[in-house]
């Protein structure tokens, strides 16, 4: 194994590793300062009164925050011991960019991979396709008029969720894996892990399919927009546009705004894919995409998986400093000379 194969399994073992290991991180916090956490999608009818909307909130709050302190509480010191520091190293940050293009970048995104997403909805509307998770069906089917759903789905939806998960999965997944694996096939992987990371679209029906297309399109837009800016703020407004609960009349204004800023958009994003991609390695992309893909769907079925997971984040740092160590002789008598 040379040292380029080597940097890229330590970088792919690392993310895989880190996205199942964190909920033993968490586990682990949790017993440690004595909190139970709920999940409140478990008990979500169309029944939930706003009592019960007050308390899913907290309990969703409580559960997303436990869930990636315990994902984060890995990555922060493994970046810190590789010098990836402050927030510009997860991207947070404008990147030298104005606020105006970042945010016109993130509706371009949208604009340009998010209406099949919206699409597949309004179909579903007119003809269903197929069921889907008994709490998103309560989500579309309950009263929307009361402020306790709207805080809710601030959590859960469009306001809490958009940060942490871009976050996690452009600011660290698909940095980590673009520095040995180049931006092409990260973008890929990331966009694969992400999307079978929902598991509320891995019920077999006709609806689910095309969600879980068009959830991996959308992600691919996503990642190519954080190649490109190296900011998540696009990322995390398109995120929370397409997340943003709406009724068939506003995704129907919404698919027809998404049509007029796609033929705006269209050429200065078609010329941003084709400059990422352009030397992006197929075999590499197909790799990472089959790995992402089929590791997202096991690590919601088996348990057993963390325990490898945690064993993968260590094997992944000692390949690391075996690397790190090779190329220190190397260094020294480079500045010897």
């Amino acid at each position: 194994m040379n040292g380029h194969t080597r940097r890229r399994a330590a970088a792919l073992l690392e993310v895989l590793g880190v996205s199942l290991a964190g909920p033993l991180i968490m586990w682990g916090l949790r017993r440690l300062i004595g909190v139970s956490v709920t999940n409140p999608l478990n008990n979500l009818s169309v029944h939930t009164t706003d009592a019960e909307l007050i308390t899913a909130s907290r309990q969703m709050f409580v559960l997303l925050m436990f869930q990636y302190a315990g994902y984060f509480l890995l990555i922060f010191p493994i970046n810190w011991w590789y010098r990836r520091r402050g927030p510009a190293s997860y991207g947070l940050t404008r990147a030298g960019c104005s606020w105006m293009a970042l945010l016109l970048a993130g509706l371009g995104t949208v604009a340009l991979s998010a209406w099949p997403v919206v699409s597949i909805e309004l179909i579903n509307v007119i003809r269903p396709l197929g069921d889907t998770a008994p709490w998103r069906q309560a989500l579309f089917d309950m009263s929307w008029r009361r402020w306790e759903f709207w805080l809710f789905s601030a959590i859960f939806s469009w306001a809490l969720i958009p940060v942490v998960e871009e976050l996690f999965f452009r600011g660290y997944c698909q940095r980590r894996l673009a520095e040995d694996w180049g931006d092409g096939p990260a973008i890929i992987g990331t966009a694969c892990l992400f999307t079978f990371a929902h598991t509320q679209y891995q019920i077999p029906n006709a609806y689910n399919a095309a969600m879980i297309v068009s959830l991996l399109m959308l992600a691919i837009g996503f990642g190519v927009v954080f190649a490109w800016t190296r900011s998540l703020i696009p990322s995390i407004t398109a995120h929370a546009i397409i997340n943003l609960p709406m009724t068939p009349t506003w995704q129907a204004v919404l698919l027809a705004a998404f049509a007029i800023g796609a033929m705006v958009a269209w050429r200065r994003g078609a010329a941003t894919f084709k400059r990422i991609f352009s030397t992006a390695s197929v075999p590499a992309c197909v790799a990472l995409a089959v790995v992402g893909a089929g590791y997202a769907i096991s690590g919601a079925r088996f348990d057993s998986l963390t325990l490898l997971a945690a064993a993968m984040v260590v094997f992944a740092v000692g390949l690391e400093a075996m690397e790190r160590q090779r190329n220190r002789p190397v260094s020294e008598v480079s500045t010897s000379a």
